[in-house]
């Protein structure tokens, strides 16, 4: 009896074991399955970044020239990029243009103001008329 119980815990620990391997089998199967899905997916959604980017400047390229058709301008096609340059700063004679048409507009805009004013003081004088309640 005591062989027979031997030998069961014999193959009981065999069994055990080539589970044990066969799992441990399945577990690298597995991960080399994941490792390649995972960059598998990396590169299609590369693809995709890729080309949402270009469907990207497609539409702000059509949104341009929309808006220049709306605005009554020529669809102009390549759009100059303003980052491909550096910003521009006016010279002292575009300075000082530019401070004379400002301080004429602000001069313009008061006198036409002022006269405004003039034209509604200068305006008949309204007269209050009263009248006697019936006796």
């Amino acid at each position: 009896m005591q062989d027979l119980f031997q030998s069961y815990v014999d193959d009981l620990n065999k069994l055990r074991d080539a589970l044990h391997d066969e799992l441990a089998v399945q577990a690298r199967e597995l991960s080399t399955a994941m490792g390649n899905y995972s960059q598998r997916c990396e590169a299609v959604l590369a693809s995709f970044m890729e080309k949402v980017s270009a469907r990207g400047v497609e539409v702000e390229e059509a949104a341009a020239a929309r808006f220049n058709a709306f605005r009554g301008l020529p669809v102009i096609a390549n759009l100059p990029d303003v980052g491909d340059r550096p910003p521009q700063t006016p010279t002292n004679a575009e300075q000082e243009t530019i401070e004379t048409v400002a301080e004429r507009a602000v001069a313009d805009s008061l006198l036409v103001e002022s006269d405004v004013d003039r034209k509604l003081r200068s305006s008949g004088h309204i007269t209050l008329v009263k009248s006697d309640p019936a006796a």
